[in-house]
């Protein structure tokens, strides 16, 4: 069976990543994209081997475009620094849920492409933590921790867990700044 006319592997994954963002990660089979792309299901099998290979791509996509978005939200090497890459990352969970929840890749096996895209990210939270003069097993500490609060703001705002009637980006701000604060001393 040829591919229908028009429809390429960058067709069948945008509309992948419309799903995912849009419905759920969970909600991504290759009959709902078939559907949605108004073909048989077999006609998939033409671009992607399997739904794994499908999930894998957009999770190296979700990760290529999680890295871009946080290193072009650092201007310069000052400690504020830190605060523009975490809002990037919040800003860039809020308008992709399904892409940032690719980037978690529990769901999925990655490949080497996202492991290299996965190390470029912790290698621009070092240099951005350069200012903080900490050692290399401290900084994975704080990572680790940076990244469990970010991804605690992501996932209790994605399913309405503020209720209060302060805005959660001033919530954001105030804990990483105790957060940051708590490392410098």
């Amino acid at each position: 069976m040829s591919p229908r006319i028009g429809l390429n592997f960058n067709e069948l994954l945008k509309t992948a990543i419309q799903i995912v963002d849009n419905e759920g990660w969970d909600v991504l089979t290759i009959s709902y994209l078939a559907k949605k792309l108004t073909i048989q299901p077999p006609s998939i099998y033409n671009h992607v081997k399997n739904l794994d290979e499908l999930k894998n791509s957009i999770a190296l996509y979700g990760i290529q475009q999680l890295y871009e978005q946080l290193h072009s939200s650092i201007c310069d090497q000052s400690k504020e620094a830190i605060f523009s890459l975490a809002f990037a990352y919040i800003h860039f969970a809020r308008k992709h849920p399904g892409l940032y929840q690719s980037t978690l890749s529990s769901t999925h096996t990655v490949g080497d492409q996202y492991t290299v895209v996965a190390t470029q990210i912790l290698e621009l939270i070092f240099e951005v933590l350069k200012p903080y003069d900490v050692n290399e097993i401290d900084q994975i500490h704080i990572v680790r921790g940076l990244r469990s609060i970010l991804h605690g703001f992501v996932s209790l705002e994605d399913h309405d867990g503020f209720g209060i009637n302060i805005p959660i980006d001033e919530s954001i701000r105030f804990v990483l700044k105790h957060y940051m604060k708590n490392i410098e001393s």
